[in-house]
């Protein structure tokens, strides 16, 4: 990739990890739910776009079974071992505030697997396990078909790919351990690389804009007209979740590109490259620091005091999750620069040998 085509992955990886704070934030007090929303606006389609990126990255220059199998190594790397330690430091981290809980082999395992005590590692888990199936799926969508079909082969398995992930969603199969929406996004990433390896596309360009604005407004009018039709009640074919994975789609790719028209990714700042390390540290942040502000707050401010129409206590709450993820880039720099200085080693490994 060119530098500005890299710097611009760096630019959406801090956008969308500043939303992804957010998110968590609301998380912490579904009372902030009914000032903002952001997990229902904006917010939906920040971990599309996260996914749609991730099947672009392993995607990109792949040419044979070789080159995935090769970038599936790399990511026991970039994925799994950092997966595995951030989830036994939270681990630790609970033992710490919860001593008495005790210990066990089955905690350890579980801990470490299923990001039990990391909630927002789902992503990363769901990652992994794409991760492992991306070999399988490049050998299924270029597969050669028949001659009538030959030229087109891999649009025709990628169509045939997502129709099959749809009816599962549609008619709510679940499929063990993979989430399908996750799939779905991975696999469109996967058809954006392909376009951009052939020369079809370009990662930067203002004219992709409004083409997938208009996308995006096609499809949420679609999914509007679904669910007029009451069809989100159909006992065994419901087709409004899968119109909504298509507009998150589209909604996605529209953001991906809007940003050119702002941003020129000439340069980054030093703390867009600190986005891994974000996602790890924020969730504890997050928490940490509601349940420092409410300790303050309920010791110190009487109940029922109001501003115009608004208690204190939900001001300030709001005011926290707006300074939430200044909060959590400003603890993340220079955490991650102390560290990158005494124990670089070590973070290395924690943020899988990224820059």
């Amino acid at each position: 990739m060119l530098t500005r085509e890299k710097n611009k992955i760096s630019y959406l990886h801090f956008i969308m990890s500043v939303l992804v704070v957010l998110i968590h934030s609301i998380n912490n007090d579904t009372k902030l739910e009914r000032f903002f929303s952001i997990e229902s606006g904006i917010g939906q389609f920040a971990v599309p776009l996260f996914f749609i990126i991730s099947g672009f990255l392993y995607f990109r220059n792949i040419k044979s079974k070789a080159d995935a199998v090769e970038k599936l190594k790399r990511r026991v790397r970039t994925l799994l071992i950092p997966f595995l330690l951030w989830n036994l430091i939270y681990y630790a981290i609970h033992l710490f505030l919860k001593p008495g809980s005790g210990i066990s082999l089955d905690e350890i395992l579980d801990s470490a697997f299923t990001y039990k005590y990391n909630p927002a590692f789902w992503f990363m888990y769901q990652l992994i396990l794409l991760s492992i199936i991306s070999p399988l799926i490049f050998w299924f969508t270029n597969q050669k078909l028949p001659n009538v079909f030959r030229k087109k082969s891999i649009i025709v398995m990628v169509i045939i790919l997502l129709i099959f992930a749809e009816l599962l969603i549609s008619f709510g199969i679940d499929v063990p351990y993979l989430n399908e929406d996750a799939f779905i996004y991975y696999v469109t990433g996967m058809i954006f690389a392909n376009l951009y390896n052939s020369g079809k596309i370009s990662l930067i360009g203002k004219k992709y804009t409004l083409i997938f604005l208009l996308l995006f407004i096609v499809s949420f009018a679609f999914n509007r007209y679904v669910y007029s039709l009451l069809l989100t009640n159909a006992k065994y074919y419901n087709p409004f979740t899968a119109t909504v994975v298509i507009t998150r789609v589209f909604g996605a790719m529209f953001i991906f590109y809007i940003f050119d028209i702002f941003f020129g990714y000439q340069k980054i700042f030093i703390f867009m490259d600190q986005t891994f390390f974000l996602y790890a540290i924020h969730y504890m942040i997050v928490k940490a620091l509601m349940i420092v502000v409410r300790y303050i707050m309920y010791k110190f401010i009487p109940v029922g005091i109001f501003v115009g129409a608004f208690d204190l206590y939900t001001i300030i709450e709001c005011i926290t999750f707006i300074v939430s993820p200044i909060v959590c880039i400003v603890i993340n720099f220079y955490l991650s620069r102390f560290m990158m200085k005494r124990f670089s080693k070590q973070y290395n490994i924690l943020v899988g040998n990224r820059r």
